[in-house]
């Protein structure tokens, strides 16, 4: 790839490793948006959504790999496929809606019609119109390759690419570790917005810095109970965790949050003692003796001390697994979310939110997810509000 940018500077003359300092032409150059998609999107696994919203044969959910417009769809035989959503006569939109049922996929241009796994299936006036010597199977729509961890769905267009096994590496533990914790699923559709900002101002920020919590959220001392000048009530000095391949997880303490929310302390009690007293995100106190099934006991000791709460799963993925307080200001409830920072160009990304809770959970629970994540996430919520006002562009 070349690395050389249209003003003639290179790309590694934007980075001074001493001083740890990054040009700000890094975040809005059309050149190096140009290269993230060559280089990083189009070799990349990256997050689609999750497989409990497409559970039947023919459901689908239109997405974007990196900018190219996808279909996920659940075939006949159960499997997961990611196809192109562009018609290979014309390069028409094929699916216009963003989720749905089909036993077939129809362009409405020429009326080309494709299976669910993309392969071609006829056209009209093929036999008056099409060559006798026609390979229709050079017809078929684009596919990426797809594997699902954790319920989680992820794609890929190098057929080159290491599986996404390797892709994940040391971070699958992390990753299994907030969504092994239960058989999740979606509540309800995504939430989505777009942003006026480059989408690694979004994902940098994921990756770990609580240092802007203390200030840009900061009112949220109003409503938890935070000591607004203590760097620890801001997850400042919890673990945190980075991986070779670009993945990062912030290990919240447990501890301390028992103790502040839940008015108890946490010494003395067994691991599940302690995640029945402060339940993981998206399960209720009755759904945590299962974990002993899923988790051996140094893994259990770690998930009730400093659990993964807050990852960046490279490029564009993130999720927050969290407690917070409900919108009455004096009960606590807990939300597990995973987003995707779309781009769209250099200076804009669709903002895409899912909310979990484990399956079995009563309406009134999924109902209190659903508040509490409106209250703080997504278009409305006064956390991401705060956060769209100042991301740069």
């Amino acid at each position: 790839m070349n690395q050389t940018l249209f003003n003639g500077a290179h790309i590694s003359d934007l980075i001074d490793r001493d001083k740890r300092e990054i040009d700000q032409r890094v975040y809005n150059d059309p050149d190096i948006h140009r290269m993230e998609k060559e280089s990083i999107f189009a070799k990349s696994w990256v997050v689609l959504g999750h497989e409990s919203e497409i559970p039947k044969a023919g459901d689908f959910v239109t997405r974007h790999l990196g900018e190219d417009p996808v279909i996920i769809v659940r075939s006949r035989n159960g499997d997961v496929d990611c196809i192109l959503n562009a018609c290979a006569h014309r390069g028409a939109t094929v699916c216009r809606t963003e989720a749905g049922n089909n036993p077939v996929f129809r362009c409405i241009y020429h009326g080309w019609v494709y299976n669910l796994d993309g392969s071609f299936r006829g056209a009209p006036y093929q036999k008056e119109l099409f060559p006798d010597n026609c390979d229709t199977s050079e017809l078929n729509l684009r596919t990426a390759r797809v594997e699902v961890f954790s319920g989680i769905i992820f794609a890929c267009w190098d057929e080159k690419a290491p599986s996404l096994e390797e892709f994940l590496g040391d971070f699958g533990w992390y990753l299994n570790a907030i969504f092994g914790r239960a058989d999740y699923e979606v509540l309800g559709p995504p939430h989505r917005f777009t942003q006026r900002a480059n989408w690694k101002t979004a994902a940098e920020q994921f990756a770990g810095d609580a240092y802007h919590a203390s200030q840009l959220h900061r009112s949220l001392a109003e409503l938890v109970p935070l000591n607004p000048n203590d760097p620890a009530h801001w997850s400042l000095m919890d673990p945190k965790v980075g991986t070779d391949e670009g993945h990062t997880a912030v290990c919240f303490s447990l501890t301390e949050r028992i103790r502040r929310a839940a008015k108890r302390d946490p010494e003395g009690l067994t691991p599940i003692e302690k995640l029945t007293l402060m339940p993981p995100p998206g399960m209720t106190s009755d759904q945590v003796a299962d974990m002993e099934n899923r988790f051996n006991a140094e893994e259990l000791d770690l998930l009730s001390r400093n659990p993964p709460s807050q990852c960046v799963i490279f490029p564009n993925a993130a999720v927050w697994s969290n407690t917070a307080p409900m919108p009455d200001g004096k009960t606590f409830g807990s939300f597990l979310s995973l987003r995707c920072y779309v781009p769209k160009g250099p200076d804009q990304f669709e903002f895409i939110m899912w909310t979990f809770v484990a399956k079995g959970s009563s309406e009134e629970f999924r109902e209190e997810v659903r508040q509490l994540t409106s209250f703080g996430q997504g278009a409305a919520g006064f956390v991401e509000s705060d956060d769209a006002d100042v991301w740069p562009g």
